[in-house]
């Protein structure tokens, strides 16, 4: 059994790193494309070299991932904090951006969308199958009218589908009341605009904006302890 890969999807400010507070640092790596702190309370407690790798190549996160479920398997969780500015590194890098001509204007988005690919998808059955890698991701309004996975470029949207190749895509999602102010939630299935997704009947459509609780109830899932109801 491979390892499971979760897309928690969402806008900026829809609460994607405040979702993370109440994992336990020693339990979990963060893969950060910058060097900013991580705004959640107990951001702190991740360290550059214990568990905080900071870079923004999308060809270091497969190495990364290795080195952790071969090496640390007092780590259950691995999140990507912010897969979107992975893409955004290597579309604006001086590299991509310089080949404008003829084949090499294609071949770029090929080759990005190898990189892609072979950050998590092509390596997923190589893990450990008790490891669960989180991605953290931007939304965009799709041509059919739904908002999901933004792709940066047809490429992923024609031929690779990014979620088609997870069995989990969470959507962050904002709700204003003018008594209990803005709360935040976490979608399970779609909601005819907002796309989302898990197996059938394991968790309610609208869940509280933590995934310590459902990290777990999705490991329970995998190991047979958690009984669904039948379609």
């Amino acid at each position: 059994m491979a390892a499971e890969v979760i897309l928690y999807i969402g806008d900026s400010g829809s609460g994607k790193s405040t979702a993370l507070r109440n994992l336990k640092p020693e339990e979990t790596v963060i893969i950060s494309p910058n060097s900013k702190s991580l705004p959640f309370p107990g951001g702190s407690k991740y360290v550059v070299g214990e568990n905080l790798i900071q870079t923004s190549e999308l060809d270091d996160i497969a190495g990364a991932i290795t080195h952790i479920s071969d090496t640390m398997p007092e780590v259950k969780q691995v999140i990507l904090e912010d897969y979107t500015h992975f893409f955004n590194a290597r579309i604006f890098s001086p590299k991509f951006m310089s080949r404008t001509q003829g084949g090499e204007a294609f071949q770029r988005w090929n080759d990005f969308g190898a990189s892609v690919f072979n950050s998590i998808i092509a390596h997923q059955n190589k893990w450990r199958s008790d490891l669960i890698i989180v991605v953290l991701h931007h939304v965009e309004l799709k041509e059919t009218g739904t908002i999901g996975f933004k792709s940066s470029g047809k490429l992923l949207d024609n031929t690779i589908i990014v979620p088609s190749y997870v069995n989990y895509q969470l959507h962050g999602v904002l709700n204003h009341d003018e008594k209990l102010g803005t709360t935040y939630h976490i979608l399970t299935r779609t909601d005819g605009v907002r796309d989302a997704k898990t197996p059938y009947g394991l968790f309610e459509a609208k869940l509280p904006n933590d995934l310590a609780p459902i990290l777990e109830r999705v490991r329970a899932y995998r190991e047979g302890k958690v009984e669904v109801a039948k379609i």
